[in-house]
């Protein structure tokens, strides 16, 4: 497949996983640009007034949060630079495919033949082929109680996190998803998790071979 750089990301898989990667980073850029223009604002008074503490203490806070502002603004307007697209250098040819062809979606996920994804975070596509581990995963605290899916595949672990009302949904999701995926085991137990940890093994050694092999 093309490298990102030279793909036409223009179809609707590529701009769905393009605008959840900038909704990532529209926080962050937001907050470190109003903090970077607050510290410049009072430097500008400290300076007016003759306030030279200030002025240098607002100026050492205006240098602190430039940086971060300019970083998360570049991958703001550039999302093809950010983490997520060099992690996974194929994610909008395999967005592309995945809306081509989809045979089920709701309120949580889109799934097709050899991709799925959670609909709160696009970019996090999943080949079914990579697929080992399914679980439910309940986190309570004094406060709340989270709802997650945890994914377990041949790169590592990830979650989905949903509420409580939800929970009939995403039972909908996993009975879908479970059919396809060629290697999967469902639940939370120490075979499955050995399971998973040689499964883990072997791809990662069958990856040192090929790259000696190159």
């Amino acid at each position: 497949m093309a490298a990102i750089r030279n793909y036409d990301a223009n179809t609707v898989g590529s701009r769905e996983v393009l605008a959840a990667v900038k909704k990532k980073r529209k926080p962050g850029m937001i907050l470190f640009s109003a903090f970077a223009g607050i510290a410049l604002l009072l430097m500008v008074i400290g300076f007016i007034v003759e306030n030279y503490v200030l002025f240098v203490v607002a100026g050492f806070f205006f240098l602190v949060f430039l940086p971060f502002a300019i970083v998360f603004l570049v991958k703001y307007t550039h999302p093809m630079k950010c983490r997520e697209l060099k992690k996974n250098p194929v994610a909008l040819q395999q967005a592309d495919w995945m809306f081509r062809n989809i045979i089920f979606q709701n309120d949580m996920v889109v799934v097709s033949q050899s991709f799925f994804a959670p609909k709160s975070d696009i970019a996090a596509i999943f080949p079914v082929q990579e697929v080992l581990l399914m679980y439910k995963r309940i986190v309570t605290t004094n406060f709340s109680t989270m709802y997650f899916w945890v994914i377990e595949t041949v790169r590592g672990t990830s979650q989905i996190a949903y509420p409580k009302s939800m929970e009939e949904v995403m039972t909908q999701c996993i009975d879908v998803i479970a059919p396809l995926c060629p290697h999967i085991r469902l639940g939370h137990n120490q075979e499955n998790l050995n399971y998973r940890d040689y499964m883990r093994a072997m791809w990662e050694q069958t990856q040192v071979n090929q790259g000696t092999n190159k």
